[in-house]
Formats: structure tokens, C-alpha cells, sequence
């Protein structure tokens, strides 16, 4: 991956010590960083024959566009963990990725320019897997040979979808990389079976999964944006259905249908997936009691905190911060 700027020109990224890093670490993975007076990109980045991973953070001290260009001919699902980002494509396409929405596109001699905000933390997710891997995966999504065609547009694979929301089992997967269970001797074998989970949850989202645009008119559209976000901004509150539909000014039932259409979850549902994420990323990332990270995240005794996070994620959060 290159990365120039308009303004600093080329940004070289140095390997680091992966012991230096505080926060999230993909295992085995290889890890460069860049300081510069705008602010600071880090980078863990995993390669093997068909697929490649890479987790960046972008912390910024100053408003900076980058423009990033691949040189390989791979298929990119590009997942935004944290912040709002802003982005154009070689096909000159604008596109705002929120949080929680992913990409699918090709990466074969693209490049993509991206704006970052001022005093704003970036965390971004992607996966690149080689058309060779998706070839088998034709018959069970048909829709995929529509993407896939090696004569077509000066061999450009891919065309640009838009946006979406990901799945619970997406962000799952995601951070099942972080925690993997095994030693080195196991753990490649790990990484390629998540991926390709990864992979499969990516293709059904977007060529089988359910789109907005059919039964949903724009202001309805941002209506459900609007009542994410309410959800978000303070997840210890448990706002009930009539109080999201008289906030985001939309009637129950559109609310209902169309947050699960739009998100592929209720309301309810949404809102354990985000306490439950902050829960783990407070655990990991911090050294916070147990019994404050239950506050933070809405739960009132521990005891309810322990027993949810075990239901959700399969293990406890003692057993994750030991880990």
C-alpha cells in the first residue's frame, strides 16, 4: 500500500516492535507506524497466499487528506470500526462510510482519497482476498459473476457498491482475530478459517442481504440513521420504541420494520451489539474495574454484565482481560 498527501508528499510507515503497542494486536502480524506533524497512522498487516488483513488507526492532530493506491489484484472489504469517514474513488464516486459500515470494491491499481477530521481517532478493518478464492463461491452467489469478469472494463474486477451496514457476526469475526485461542502452530490455520467466514458474511450481506432502497424513501433513510445514532451516542440508556419514533420522527412500525430491514437487527438487539462491543473494547484496551465497565456499558449489577457478555460472546471478561 502507497500513501502520499497532497500537502507532506510521500508517507513512509517504519516497522515497530509489536510489545510497543497498546491496544488491540493481530497476532504474527507485521507492524509499521508513521508520526508526522499531522498526526499518526499505525498499521498491523497480515499476508498470506490468498487473502491479506490489515488493521489501521489514523489519530490526527490536524485535518489531512491521504490518498491511498494498492498494486495488487485483489477483491477489498473495507470496514470502518471507529469515526465517519469521507472518500473518493478513482471513479471519482464520493462516498461516507459511518461506523459500522463496509465497503466491497476491487483494489487492482485503485486508489482512493480519504478526508480525516481534526482531533478525530480513525479505526479501520480490511480484508483483501484473491479472485482465484472467489471463483468457487460463483454457484452459491450467482450475483457474483456480474463482479467477476476478467474481459470486461480493462480488466477491472470489481465495480464500486454502496455502503452497508455490517453484520453482529462481521464485527465478530473481527475481533476473534485479536483474541485468537492459539499458539503459532495453529494459529495460520485459525486465521484462514475466519476469513473466509468473514468473506462468505461479506458476500451474503451484499448480494443477499436486504437493501433499503426498496420500501424506504431518503427522509425515512435518515430517519433509521438518526435513531442509530440516538442508540450510540449514550448506550446505558434503554430508550423504548415510542420515545426513539417521536425523536427521529417516524412512526413505530417503519421504525421497527425498517431498522431491522436496514441494520438486519431490532432496535434491541442493536443496542446490546453496541454495549457489548464497548464492553470488549474497554476490557482490552483499558484497565478499568470490571464493575465500572458494567456501568459504562449500562448494566447496573455485575453480575447481569458478566452473565450478558458470556451469552454474547461464548466467554467471560475475566477471561478476555487474561487473555
Amino acid at each position: 500500500m502507497k500513501i502520499t498527501s497532497t500537502r507532506y508528499g510521500l508517507i513512509s510507515l517504519s516497522p515497530i516492535n509489536a510489545d510497543s503497542i497498546a491496544g488491540l494486536l493481530l497476532p504474527g502480524s507485521k507492524v509499521l507506524s508513521c508520526e508526522k506533524e499531522f498526526g499518526t497512522i499505525m498499521v498491523q498487516q497480515i499476508d498470506a497466499e490468498n487473502y491479506s488483513l490489515r488493521y489501521s488507526v489514523f489519530n490526527f492532530i490536524k485535518k489531512v487528506t491521504l490518498i491511498f493506491q494498492e498494486e495488487t489484484t485483489w477483491i477489498r472489504s473495507q470496514l470502518v470500526l471507529k469515526g465517519k469517514l469521507k472518500v473518493k474513488t478513482q471513479e471519482e464516486i464520493n462516498l461516507h462510510l459511518r461506523e459500522g459500515q463496509f465497503l466491497l470494491f476491487n483494489s487492482n491499481n485503485n486508489f482512493q482519497t480519504a478526508h480525516f477530521e481534526k482531533g478525530k481517532e480513525y479505526w479501520l478493518f480490511e480484508a483483501d482476498y484473491s479472485i482465484e478464492l472467489l471463483k468457487p463461491l460463483l454457484e452459491t452467489f450467482p450475483s457474483l459473476s456480474g463482479f467477476i469478469d476478467s474481459s470486461a472494463n480493462n480488466n477491472e474486477l470489481l465495480k464500486i457498491k454502496q455502503p452497508r451496514f455490517a453484520t453482529p457476526e462481521m464485527t465478530k469475526i473481527v475481533y476473534d482475530l485479536f483474541r485468537c485461542p492459539y499458539d503459532e502452530s495453529l494459529r495460520k490455520q485459525y486465521f484462514e478459517n475466519r476469513m473466509n467466514d468473514f468473506l462468505f458474511e461479506v458476500l451474503a450481506k451484499t448480494f443477499n442481504g436486504p437493501s433499503s432502497k426498496g420500501n424506504l424513501n431518503q427522509k425515512e433513510n435518515e430517519a433509521l440513521l438518526d435513531a442509530r445514532e440516538l442508540i450510540l451516542n449514550d448506550i446505558t440508556k434503554h430508550f423504548t420504541i415510542k420515545e426513539i419514533s417521536q425523536r427521529v420522527h417516524l412512526n413505530e412500525f417503519k421504525l421497527k420494520s425498517g431498522f431491522k430491514e436496514v441494520f438486519g437487527m431490532g432496535l434491541f438487539e442493536f443496542l446490546l451489539q453496541a454495549r457489548m462491543e464497548k464492553a470488549r473494547e474497554l476490557i482490552m484496551e483499558t484497565d478499568k474495574p470490571m464493575k465500572e465497565i458494567a456501568g459504562l456499558t449500562g448494566f447496573e449489577f455485575l453480575t447481569n454484565f458478566i452473565a450478558a457478555f458470556r451469552k454474547y460472546f461464548g466467554y467471560t471478561p475475566g477471561e478476555l482481560r487474561r487473555k
